[in-house]
């Protein structure tokens, strides 16, 4: 590849995304990045939650597969989408990228529809929190039935403060979390093996044979594919990496693969600890406890607890990675006339969009107590849905930018001497990929969002929230004209 790749193609700055800054500062390297990203994957969360589920829900022992054939299409995906981020040097990540290829109107929806399930994830996570770190309290004082909201607001409290300083305090404290969920989820995984499992180390778990002709292997892949949802987020920290071209590509195949590695690794012990044969089973009657019944059956019964105490700190680091996010979205689509021009400013010392990330946490506080009054649950009416629609909404956008890098390319060919499989099989491949995931989620989205109150909310913002592109887009010609 050349050093300048707007020598062969025009490199795409949009109106409608945050351009270059000077106030944002370029500090953020290759791993303070994957850091930040692998944070909103939440590892110890998706372990304890979501990993059971793809093994209960594909009714196969192998379900470690589905992790494997899941990182092979998010990097056909990666291989076009950080392609591409050559040429959109916007921060903007899906918005500016789909902007790129598919117009304004596409774009601006894109926009909303990101901002809006990355803002609404923040909610969720925080909500779910609260009768969390009740339990926790519960557990370690004796404080019995403490209100879920008061711990919720306490979350939000700090999680705000973290949001609203410098990028490298996030990036600080999401690594040593990061590092700590993964250390107890590798240090579980070794504790099954050193034990010989349930049934003796074997690769029955990780045979594709079996994972592709039993059970349901397409309901796995959905399953498993919601485990990597956050590697995406990557291009948003572009105006402050030191070397994008570079960094951002790294970061996220780094991402992928770290993520694909880890979630096969622990589905495979995992199914190891409970034995192959009785694995389904005992899955189905405690899906949520099944990872902390091992770690106490293999290591012990205080590892079993710091766990617990752990997977507060990953809901937490997810939070704040998400915080970040979103707090970015705002920033570009508010200085692209999309969102309220406030929203636009940056922070003279934190360098960072703080006035966005303030706005963020008022909205989280106002909904939270939406919350109370509604008197709904926190874990099935509010975090199950809303988490549903960032599953949904992701998927979403990965196919609109997969599909914007391809139109892209086709109208510049030859652009900076890039492969054909680069520029269309890639994409194409992971296209139809991710189609069919999508299809499939639809299909399945009353077991995802768990009722049909659920269901209903998910459908109605995947809606609403790209009208108010369209909406914006119209708004904002009719200004201009």
């Amino acid at each position: 590849m050349t050093e300048n790749p707007s020598e062969c193609a025009p490199t795409y700055t949009s109106d409608n995304a945050i351009g270059s800054s000077p106030a944002l500062r370029r500090t953020l390297g290759t791993g303070a990045i994957v850091f930040m990203v692998l944070a909103a994957a939440a590892p110890l969360t998706a372990t304890t939650g979501v990993v059971p589920l793809t093994i209960l829900f594909s009714e196969n022992p192998a379900a470690a597969v589905y992790f494997v054939i899941t990182t092979v299409i998010l990097t056909m995906f990666a291989i076009a989408y950080t392609a591409l981020s050559k040429y959109v040097t916007d921060a903007g990540a899906f918005y500016a990228y789909i902007t790129a290829g598919l117009g304004e109107k596409i774009g601006n929806a894109a926009a909303t529809l990101a901002v809006g399930a990355y803002s609404l994830t923040v909610l969720a996570l925080t909500a779910y929190a609260g009768p969390f770190a009740s339990d926790l309290v519960a557990s370690f004082t004796g404080w019995k039935n403490s209100p879920w909201w008061l711990w919720s607001l306490v979350f939000l409290a700090i999680l705000a403060t973290f949001a609203y300083r410098e990028v490298q305090l996030s990036s600080r404290v999401l690594s040593v979390v990061l590092i700590a969920e993964t250390c107890a989820i590798v240090l579980l995984g070794i504790a099954i093996l050193v034990h010989g499992g349930a049934d003796g180390i074997h690769l029955s778990p990780l045979s594709p044979v079996q994972a592709i002709n039993h059970g349901s292997p397409a309901m796995g892949i959905m399953w498993a594919a919601l485990c990597f949802i956050g590697f995406e987020a990557t291009a948003v920290y572009r105006q402050e990496s030191k070397d994008p071209d570079r960094t951002i590509p790294r970061a996220t195949y780094l991402a992928i693969l770290s993520i694909g590695v880890l979630y096969t690794f622990a589905a495979w012990c995992i199914v190891l600890g409970l034995g192959q044969d009785r694995a389904l089973e005992m899955i189905g009657a405690d899906p949520a406890g099944v990872i902390f019944t091992l770690a106490s059956t293999y290591v012990s019964p205080l590892f079993a607890n710091v766990m617990v105490v752990l997977l507060l700190g990953s809901i937490f680091a997810c939070a704040l990675s998400f915080h970040n996010v979103s707090s970015r979205y705002q920033l570009a689509m508010s200085q692209g006339g999309v969102l309220p021009s406030f929203l636009g400013r940056v922070h003279p010392k934190h360098s960072v969009p703080s006035t966005a990330s303030a706005t963020l946490s008022l909205f989280v506080f106002v909904a939270l107590i939406a919350v109370m009054a509604l008197n709904l649950n926190p874990a099935e009416q509010v975090f199950a849905p809303l988490v549903g629609i960032l599953g949904f909404a992701v998927i979403i956008l990965m196919c609109l930018a997969t599909v914007s890098a391809l139109v892209y390319f086709h109208r510049n060919r030859g652009a900076d001497r890039l492969t054909l499989f680069t520029t269309v099989i890639a994409p194409a491949l992971a296209l139809l990929a991710l189609l069919s995931v999508l299809v499939l989620s639809f299909t399945n989205i009353g077991v995802i969002t768990g009722s049909s109150l659920g269901t209903t909310v998910v459908v109605s913002l995947l809606a609403i929230l790209p009208l108010i592109g369209f909406l914006a887009t119209a708004v904002k010609r009719r200004m201009r004209n």
